[in-house]
């Protein structure tokens, strides 16, 4: 075999073992990963089943199976609906026990869920100890509106409301910003929440 035929060949076969190390990398890669998206999925559940007992309520899992293609809404549609006992009106919280949004639509197997940034979300809550007032959903910023001027209301203080369903509050996030209102009667505050991107967490319903 000449030199040239003899450099081809271990060219040739430098690269197919280059190309199997390459796939056997990938294989790797992709098991880890399933793994680890094992490994989180099982954490959101053992969380979400902490907060069930801990809470003393029934709860129902859910999945996203589509999302609202509007660029000013902030809609999904979940895959249960009237055939595990939904109706509107239920709030969505995430593995952590932090509020997502209510649902708004139910039909036989499949609902549509209003996220808190859905800029028709609202929701009476409480800030801190006592101070009420109601919160809005917004794409740039969810506030909360007509405080009493008088309210001692502290940056970072926790925003949370209760439902007839649970005996302990639900949270749903911490002031980050107070404006006096134009008409100087109300306090508005911009609320910093606490579920971040719950398009990508698991979601549970409180029935």
């Amino acid at each position: 075999m000449s030199f040239s035929s003899q450099r081809l060949a271990l060219t040739q076969n430098s690269s197919k073992t280059i190309e199997e190390l390459k796939k056997k990398n990938l294989i790797l890669t992709l098991t880890l990963r399933k793994s680890q998206i094992l490994a989180d999925e099982n954490e959101k559940l053992r969380k979400a089943l902490a907060f069930k007992e801990d809470k003393k309520v029934e709860m129902t899992g859910v999945e996203i199976a589509s999302f609202n293609p509007s660029t000013w809404r902030r809609l999904v549609i979940i895959n249960t609906g009237k055939d595990k006992g939904l109706r509107p009106g239920l709030f969505a919280v995430d593995s952590d026990g932090f509020l997502v949004g209510k649902l708004v639509e139910v039909k036989n197997n499949f609902s549509r869920l209003m996220l808190v940034d859905d800029p028709e979300f609202s929701l009476p809550v409480y800030i801190g100890n006592d101070s009420l007032g109601l919160l809005s959903g917004g794409l740039d910023v969810v506030k909360i509106q007509y405080i009493d001027i008088s309210d001692n209301v502290k940056l970072n203080d926790i925003v949370w409301f209760k439902t007839s369903l649970m005996s302990c509050p639900v949270y749903v996030g911490r002031v980050r910003k107070i404006n006096e209102n134009k008409n100087g009667l109300f306090l508005d505050v911009d609320v910093q929440l606490f579920s971040q991107n719950p398009l990508v967490k698991k979601i549970f319903i409180i029935k």
